[in-house]
């Protein structure tokens, strides 16, 4: 017996990387599942294996390779896909811990949990700006990349086979956030070198130069939602910052 089909709506969303909209469709209940566990999960290698399956299935481009997105565009694609498949808005429940006066004289935290509503699809994406370019000396630079499904994979596996301390897995990242490095004559593609060579790259950079990848990477975009609501109990005025994929999904 063939049961019936049930067709998905199609909907577009903007990414960083890219020019034209991207075409989705929201989560099917397996999908659902596989978020389940990727928000539940205490590995990270495990939750990004989730994560990109969950893309990979819901992404109708066959061109774009899942592997390489820009972390932002994740975000993007996972902001919206929670949007068109449970909802635009969500629900976050913070305690008030302004210090009120108690019934015996002294102090106590005021405790109202207070409920704010986040629409997901209003969710901006920051620090969209900031250059890749590095210039080095009049005839030498680099571009930059944005971290990726791939830079993080790289980056855990060279964890777990070298087992270094997080000095080296901080070259490491600098290393790998290479796109390209360029001289007057030629460019060369990181992708076509060794991390040994990338590795002794950045060590050999002017400290002023090193300090602007770390500078780069600590303002890789990301989706952030500031909210300013005041206490119904006690009146003070707080400021509730969702800031990443974990903060909108826990």
């Amino acid at each position: 017996m063939k049961l019936p089909t049930i067709s998905t709506p199609i909907y577009e969303v903007k990414f960083l990387s890219r020019k034209e909209p991207v075409k989705f469709r929201p989560f099917l209940v397996r999908e659902q599942k596989l978020m389940m566990l990727a928000v539940e999960s205490n590995d990270i290698k495990e939750t990004i294996d989730l994560m990109k399956q969950i893309a990979k299935n819901c992404i109708l481009d066959q061109n774009i390779d899942v592997e390489e997105l820009p972390i932002a565009d994740l975000e993007i694609l996972f902001l919206n896909l929670r949007a068109r498949s449970m909802g635009e808005k969500m629900s976050v429940y913070y305690k008030c811990k302004n210090i009120v006066p108690a019934a015996d004289d002294g102090t106590e935290e005021c405790g109202m949990v207070i409920n704010v509503d986040v629409n997901l699809l209003e969710v901006p994406v920051i620090n969209t700006e900031f250059d890749k370019k590095i210039k080095i000396t009049d005839d030498v630079g680099m571009q930059l990349k944005y971290p990726s499904f791939n830079f993080i994979n790289d980056i855990l596996n060279q964890d777990n086979t070298n087992n270094p301390d997080a000095i080296d897995t901080e070259f490491k990242a600098a290393a790998m956030s290479i796109e390209f490095i360029y001289d007057k004559d030629n460019v060369y593609y990181a992708k076509d070198a060794t991390l040994d060579e990338l590795l002794e790259f950045v060590n050999n950079l002017p400290q002023e130069k090193y300090n602007l990848i770390g500078e780069f990477l600590n303002k890789t975009p990301t989706a952030s939602k500031t909210t300013h609501v005041n206490c119904p109990k006690c009146s003070f005025a707080h400021t509730f910052v969702l800031e990443g994929l974990n903060d909108f999904f826990t």
